[in-house]
């Protein structure tokens, strides 16, 4: 009996980097841990060749053009979230703030040590809890809170560790002397006027040992980018793009996982309108910030591929569901305010800010869509089972008249010492 080779269809990653020149494919760097609905599909468009052979048959095929789409569905860490709202975003969209503290360990520290030695404290707080990493990137990598001031003098300070850290048992590594110790980097990203160049690599049935099929596709550009969660779920991320031209890879890429957790709902806090305190704010059952950057994926000149993909116009549509508080949100959509009494033609503004935060106080993402137009709210239906209102809200980010120099801004706290 001839043995089927398993190819399992789980034994699959996804790798993505940002290219330096376009048309040059460069090897995946990032590697978000994929989920369902994630894919490469390869579309072809053709025609039926006719000739006058004297039958009345296909003479044959002619394939006009070719590309590729892509889908990547994932639950980002820290450092991969700017890597996708960067190619969302667009060219030199990151605005990098480097950290206020770096420095160095003075000396090695142990297991279940309650305290640290820098070398300088240039950048640490005078009071409060401040949280820095310990030798980002290294196994032994640890974000820890530390009881501040540092005391000591100049190339031997100490910390405290905080008595709330670990259960009071103090750092859950060794470190050793010169680790690096840095407080967070900062990433503001905002919409631009076009987009980066990425490859990106589908590796299907590559891994445990198995051959597969590696197929690394060059010049892509995101097209849709979804934003979403729900409650008691996680922060997921829905993305699409568009690729040039592809080409099979001999060997699979050797795969670097990013070892921090995911972001959960629960973390988020959300602000309506200026309130976060309040009213619909508090309410939030689920919510989705969508971006469509109208990829153009018309130009082909002499190849079977394009020649270029350009961002278009830039629509973000912004969508929550709540428990209803008030009419506010209703009376801006129809009636032109949220004190509004009659219909208008005016359409109400409003604004969709959420912060997302780990409790180890290091790492956050704060979406902010500053002006948004209200498009639909759900209407109130009467039930008899007595339970809450739910009300279903519909918004477009808008630039305001112009007034408004983007639609869209991001800000990540974490530990990428550099742009993306």
């Amino acid at each position: 009996m001839t043995l089927i080779q398993p190819i399992r269809s789980d034994n699959a990653y996804v790798g993505l980097a940002k290219e330096t020149t376009p048309g040059t494919p460069v090897a995946p760097v990032w590697f978000p841990r994929w989920l369902d609905g994630s894919g490469l599909e390869l579309d072809l468009k053709a025609e039926d060749f006719f000739e006058g052979d004297g039958s009345r048959h296909v003479s044959q095929l002619i394939k006009n053009k070719q590309e590729v789409k892509l889908k990547l569905n994932c639950c980002p860490r820290m450092n991969e979230v700017g890597v996708l709202e960067e190619a969302a975003m667009g060219i030199s969209s990151d605005a990098y703030t480097p950290p206020v503290a770096s420095t160095t360990l003075y000396a090695a520290t142990i297991k279940g040590a309650t305290s640290i030695q820098v070398l300088s404290n240039v950048g640490l707080p005078s009071t409060g809890n401040f949280s820095l990493i310990l030798e980002p990137g290294l196994s032994t990598e640890e974000i820890v809170p530390f009881t501040m001031p540092a005391t000591g003098s100049a190339g031997d300070y100490t910390i405290n560790v905080a008595a709330t850290y670990n259960g009071g048992l103090g750092l859950k590594q060794p470190h050793a002397t010169s680790g690096v110790v840095k407080s967070v980097a900062t990433h503001v990203l905002e919409d631009q006027w076009d987009g980066d160049y990425y490859t990106i690599e589908y590796g299907m049935g590559a891994l445990n040992g198995q051959t597969g099929m590696v197929i690394r596709v060059r010049d892509c550009k995101m097209t849709d980018c979804k934003v979403s969660g729900k409650t008691g779920s996680e922060l997921m991320y829905e993305t699409t793009w568009e690729g040039i031209a592809c080409a099979v890879q001999v060997s699979p890429s050797t795969i670097t996982l990013e070892a921090h957790p995911i972001f959960l709902y629960t973390q988020g806090i959300w602000t309506l309108d200026g309130t976060s305190s309040s009213n619909d704010a508090i309410s939030i059952e689920s919510f989705s910030i969508e971006r469509k950057n109208n990829v153009d994926i018309s130009i082909q000149t002499e190849q079977l591929t394009a020649a270029a993909l350009i961002f278009g116009n830039l629509m973000v549509n912004v969508g929550f569901d709540t428990v209803w508080t008030g009419p506010s949100r209703f009376f801006s959509t129809y009636f032109g305010g949220p004190n509004g009494t009659a219909d208008a033609q005016a359409i109400g503004a409003g604004s969709f800010q959420v912060a997302f935060s780990q409790p180890d106080g290091f790492e956050s993402i704060t979406y902010d869509v500053p002006v948004t137009h209200y498009s639909k709210v759900g209407g109130i239906t009467p039930k008899k089972d007595g339970k809450a209102y739910k009300q279903q809200v519909a918004a477009a980010g808008v630039s305001n008249g112009g007034a408004q120099s983007y639609i869209i801004q991001t800000m990540i706290t974490n530990s990428q010492y550099a742009s993306y």
